[in-house]
């Protein structure tokens, strides 16, 4: 019995609800605070089955310098837009609008985000 509780609170402390840390740019977005907006920009790459996250708040245009990643600067994957913006929820975010933009001949939907209060 007592086995059986430690392998029960081993898997809850394994799949706790605290939300994953995301980083742009080497910064710890939740440790921002002078940023209320950001932008979002998915990515599928030509035959993936995965998504990227290009996150904006005023850091810079290249990609490298946009990208969502881990503390350990590992880009993030996700499966799919939703993830993006389950994980954006839980850290914080409100989605707010979505807008098109073209650059270089290709077009974009950005997905603007507010900071909770």
């Amino acid at each position: 019995m007592q086995k059986c509780l430690i392998i029960v609170l081993f898997l809850m402390l394994c799949f706790s609800s605290k939300a994953q840390q995301i980083f742009v740019n080497g910064q710890n977005l939740t440790t921002l605070k002078n940023i209320s907006y950001i932008t979002v920009k998915v990515q599928k790459t030509w035959m993936a089955t995965r998504f990227s996250a290009f996150l904006d708040y005023g850091q810079g245009t290249s990609d490298s310098q946009q990208e969502m990643t881990d503390a350990a600067k590992k880009a993030l994957f996700f499966k799919s837009k939703v993830e993006i913006f389950n994980l954006l929820d839980r850290n914080g975010w409100d989605l707010i609008d979505s807008y098109e933009e073209t650059k270089d001949s290709k077009v974009f939907i950005l997905h603007i985000f507010r900071r909770k209060k």
